[in-house]
């Protein structure tokens, strides 16, 4: 073997060198990278949780009070729904609800007809369908008669918005009572005795009379859902003739039937009569353009181009 020269042998240390280097590097940078490799913690799945009955039951009132001021509009709600269900399945503070808005203080009738609405929607209004709940309801209603004084009748405007908001939150749960169950506990609790006879109809039994039969057939009226069920029931009938809001010549309740009838398919009903005189109930210019004015219009445009009326689609109510 030839005898390395003082020039090789340094190249060959150089290499060496180099090489070695050049492991290390790599070794050291592998080594990082499957350290921070390992150190990253994966994000983990939002799992769905549920609250139980049992943790519902065992939160604390003062627990409840804290959540109810929390930042989170999630925790606020859930919170509410546990204070309502706890309301409407406790019997004591669902009689004591009952209590505060048959009760004469404006106040108090207040906070308790809305927070019976709070806790009451269409499917738990069945606690509502109680004598006691009846009782308490008209009652209220009673008072609301004296609370403010109430707009005259006007055929042409709706005047629910107008109530008070005790009488307004009061009707809406007679509305639901109504759809659900039907006239027929209003009428046996004296609903029309104690309320809707002592609505602002007119100074005379013939303008009452009017007024109401009038009443009877505009269907854009809020109040008129509930008051339709009892001309179309016999009882309801005879209640309102005896409260002097129909004449004592209509026969039955088949006559306000066919003349909603007759209106919902379209057909005149201006040959209705309305009073013992039988004055039939003429459309003016006046109800004309009311019945134009309460249409409704749907506009239909992707934005292409400005919009114009043949994208205007426009149905009567």
């Amino acid at each position: 073997m030839a005898v390395l020269s003082p020039n090789n042998h340094d190249a060959i240390v150089v290499g060496l060198g180099i090489l070695v280097t050049c492991a290390v590097f790599v070794t050291m940078r592998q080594m990082l990278i499957y350290s921070r490799d390992s150190a990253i913690i994966p994000p983990s799945e939002n799992k769905p949780q549920y609250i139980t009955q049992d943790v519902e039951d065992s939160l604390k009132l003062s627990t409840l009070e804290k959540l109810l001021d929390s930042p989170s509009w999630v925790i606020r709600d859930t919170t509410s729904t546990i204070i309502c269900e706890r309301a409407l399945h406790n019997e004591t503070t669902f009689t004591t609800i009952l209590r505060c808005i048959s009760g004469a203080d404006y106040d108090t009738r207040e906070k308790g007809i809305r927070a019976l609405n709070l806790i009451l929607d269409s499917s738990t209004i069945e606690f509502l369908h109680t004598p006691q709940g009846y009782v308490a309801l008209i009652k209220c209603l009673e008072y609301c008669v004296t609370d403010y004084k109430h707009n005259p009748f006007d055929a042409d405007w709706d005047n629910w918005c107008f109530r008070d908001i005790v009488e307004q939150l009061a009707l809406f749960l007679v509305l639901r009572l109504v759809e659900k169950y039907g006239p027929s506990r209003l009428l046996q609790y004296r609903f029309i005795e104690q309320w809707l006879v002592k609505e602002p109809w007119g100074n005379t039994t013939a303008e009452r009379q009017s007024n109401f039969a009038t009443f009877l057939q505009e269907t854009s009226q809020k109040l008129n859902e509930i008051v339709t069920p009892f001309s179309q029931d016999a009882n309801g009938m005879k209640q309102l003739q005896k409260a002097k809001l129909i004449a004592d010549n209509v026969t039955g309740p088949d006559t306000f039937k066919s003349a909603h009838q007759r209106r919902e398919g379209g057909e005149d009903y201006s040959d209705f009569y309305v009073s013992d005189s039988g004055r039939r109930r003429v459309q003016s210019s006046t109800n004309e353009y009311v019945r134009r004015r309460h249409r409704e219009a749907m506009v239909l445009n992707d934005g292409s181009r400005p919009v114009g009326r043949e994208d205007i689609i426009q149905r009567e109510r």
